[in-house]
């Protein structure tokens, strides 16, 4: 009955299961029939959704081109220096005595939007740089998750630049405090800013220190943003006016315009890494050290064979003969020498030899008949 029972199961099974699999596919087949209708419906047939580039393809990876970009960026900075500098000469047509648009010191200028937007897209480009990093295999201690810290900070930082959060901090530290520390108190906003981006910089340093462009560029805005903090705080410009704002802003616009060009220079080492398109030299330089230290520990491992295994001679190497004038020299020798130490233990007062030495002396006898059969045979 169990064995009727077991049988009827299986045979159930074999007869349910391919079915099942006939109706899924069926249903597949059909969602997509039920798909394709659906998009010839609305757009036709569709083609030019097959081309479409990935969000990796966004990212340059013609080193001129980037230099193209960072030149037009540069320009906008110039011109938008200029402006505020001919400002004055448009103040006297204003009601209120300013143009908003092109005063660098304040919220919703173009040049607030400028650097909002460069810290967007450097905020963008960073997050390329960690969907791409997080798959490196080598990486056990999860060091990319950096990257991601460095986007959120990119991005607060832009919405610092349009909304002046630095501003609202320094007051709430303020009032919290009771004290203004030094001056107005910007000292609390540069402090939480210098922990914050010290440690997530030189985080990415660390990880970045394989590609030496987009380190040293990454480098070059620190030195902006830090030159930029020391201006405002009145460190090396004590007067303030239009010269300290211009050299204030125009360090900050290009320490932002630093960064995303780093950033873009390291999506594209990262993207190149990830699918083999290194410079040949890169991949060169890591193949002959490799190589090198692999030959060097076949020819340590050679000679370390050859010293503790003595050369084997061959028997096709010497004849008959000659082996056997070899072997039967070799054994009168030892006979010899075998002699000559029996008789000198002999001859002294009350010497015998050992056990040992009368083994071996039977044992030279024996080779010495069977030399001698050899050569009458």
């Amino acid at each position: 009955m169990q064995r009727d029972d077991r049988r009827r199961r299986v045979l159930t099974e074999d007869v349910i299961g391919p079915a099942n699999e006939r109706e899924s596919e069926t249903a597949a087949s059909g969602g997509a029939v039920l798909r394709k209708a659906r998009r010839k419906a609305n757009y036709g047939d569709a083609k030019f959704m097959d081309g479409q580039p990935r969000i990796t393809d966004l990212v340059p990876t013609r080193i001129g081109f980037l230099l193209l970009w960072f030149l037009l960026g540069a320009t906008v900075v110039t011109g938008l220096e200029a402006l505020y500098a001919w400002m004055p000469n448009l103040a006297a047509h204003t009601t209120d005595g300013r143009v908003a648009a092109f005063d660098l010191d304040s919220e919703g200028s173009l040049g607030a939007v400028f650097s909002s937007a460069t810290l967007a897209a450097a905020g963008l480009v960073t997050l390329i740089v960690f969907s791409v990093r997080r798959h490196k295999q080598d990486d056990y201690a999860g060091r990319y998750r950096v990257w991601l810290w460095a986007a959120i900070c990119w991005f607060v930082m832009a919405i610092d630049e349009s909304a002046s959060l630095h501003e609202g901090f320094k007051e709430m530290m303020t009032w919290v405090s009771g004290t203004r520390l030094v001056g107005d108190g910007s000292l609390w906003w540069v402090a939480a800013y210098a922990v914050v981006l010290g440690i997530v910089g030189l985080r990415l340093v660390l990880d970045m220190r394989v590609c030496w462009s987009s380190t040293s560029v990454f480098v070059m805005a620190g030195i902006c943003y830090t030159a930029s903090v020391v201006v405002q705080m009145q460190g090396v410009l004590p007067e303030t006016g239009a010269v300290g704002v211009m050299v204030e802003e125009g360090l900050e616009m290009a320490g932002n315009l630093f960064l995303l060009l780093s950033m873009t220079l390291h999506a594209r080492f990262v993207i190149l890494e990830s699918q083999g398109l290194l410079p040949e030299r890169q991949k060169k330089a890591k193949g002959e050290s490799a190589e090198k230290d692999a030959e060097s520990r076949r020819s340590r491992r050679k000679q370390d064979e050859e010293e503790s295994v003595p050369p084997a001679t061959s028997a096709s190497s010497r004849s008959e003969a000659g082996a056997t004038v070899s072997r039967s020299s070799l054994l009168s020798s030892k006979s010899t020498q075998m002699r000559t130490d029996s008789q000198g233990a002999s001859s002294g007062p009350h010497t015998r030899l050992s056990k040992a030495d009368r083994k071996a002396a039977r044992r030279q006898q024996r080779f010495e008949q069977d030399d001698r059969e050899m050569r009458t045979r």
